[in-house]
C-alpha cells in the first residue's frame, strides 16, 4: 500500500512538471516598452479662496452678518466679469470658540465661517479682486494658485505623444533583434504628472516676487506589450 502511494506521488509530481514545461514552451514571445510623452501648458487662469469669520454668542446674527458680506463680496466679483459659475460659496463652519480665563479654558461664543471660492480666467486681474474682497469683509485670502483651464486636454496631448514613443520603442528593439512587432497584447497607464503651478497670496506682496506664472510640463506614461512576428 505504501508503495503504491509512492508511485503514485512520483507520477503526480512528473505530470505536474510536464505541464510547467509545456506551458513555459508554448508561451509566446513578447516585447515589453513603456512610452513617455509630455506637453507644455502656460496657465490661463487662477483660483483662491476667500474666508469671512465673525465671532460672537448667538449662530443667527453671525449668520446674518456674514451673509450680507458675502452678498456684497459676490456682487464685487460679477461685476469683475467673473462667471457665477466660477463662484463656489456653499462651505460653512461653525466652531466653538474658547478663551484662557483664571478659571480655566472656557467657550466664549462662536466663530462662524464661510469660504468662496473663485476661478478668475483674467490672470491680469487678481491684484484688483484681492484688494476689492479685503475691503468687503473677506478676513483671509488662502490657496492661491495659478492653473490651465487646458489640462486635460494637454495630458490627453501627451498621452498620445506616450503611445507614439512606445510604438517606436517597440519596433527600434525588435529591428535590432531582427524580428517584427506584431499587435498589442496589453496596454496600461503607469501614472502621469499634471504639476499646477502653486504661488502663496502672500508672495504678492513682496515686490521682489514678479507674478508670470511661466510654462509647466504636462507628462503622461503608458506600458505596452506586443507579440513578436519571428
Amino acid at each position: 500500500m505504501k508503495l503504491s502511494r509512492y508511485v503514485l506521488g512520483v507520477i503526480a509530481s512528473s505530470f505536474l512538471a510536464f505541464c510547467h514545461v509545456s506551458q513555459a514552451q508554448t508561451q509566446e514571445p513578447l516585447i515589453h516598452v513603456q512610452g513617455s510623452g509630455a506637453t507644455s501648458i502656460t496657465p490661463n487662469a487662477y483660483t483662491v479662496t476667500l474666508v469671512m469669520e465673525a465671532h460672537g454668542e448667538n449662530v443667527a446674527p453671525l449668520n446674518q452678518i456674514l451673509s450680507a458680506e458675502m452678498r456684497s463680496v459676490i456682487s464685487f466679483l460679477l461685476k469683475q466679469d467673473i462667471k457665477q459659475s466660477n463662484i463656489q460659496s456653499m462651505q460653512v463652519r461653525l466652531n466653538p470658540r474658547y478663551t484662557n480665563t483664571p478659571q480655566g479654558r472656557q467657550q466664549d461664543g462662536f466663530t462662524l465661517s464661510r469660504e468662496i471660492v473663485v476661478t478668475d480666467t483674467d490672470i491680469e486681474n487678481y491684484d484688483r479682486v484681492l484688494d476689492g474682497v479685503l475691503k468687503r469683509g473677506v478676513d483671509r485670502i488662502q490657496q492661491f494658485n495659478f492653473v490651465s483651464a487646458g489640462e486635460n486636454n494637454a495630458y490627453q496631448t501627451a498621452l498620445i505623444a506616450a503611445v507614439a514613443d512606445a510604438k517606436a520603442r517597440a519596433t527600434l528593439l525588435a529591428k535590432e533583434l531582427g524580428v517584427e512587432v506584431g499587435e498589442v497584447v496589453a496596454i496600461s497607464e503607469s501614472g502621469g504628472n499634471m504639476p499646477v503651478p502653486v504661488m502663496r497670496a502672500d508672495a504678492f506682496a513682496k515686490e521682489s516676487v514678479t507674478s508670470l506664472p511661466g510654462q509647466k510640463t504636462v507628462e503622461a506614461r503608458i506600458n505596452v506589450s506586443f507579440r513578436i512576428i519571428q
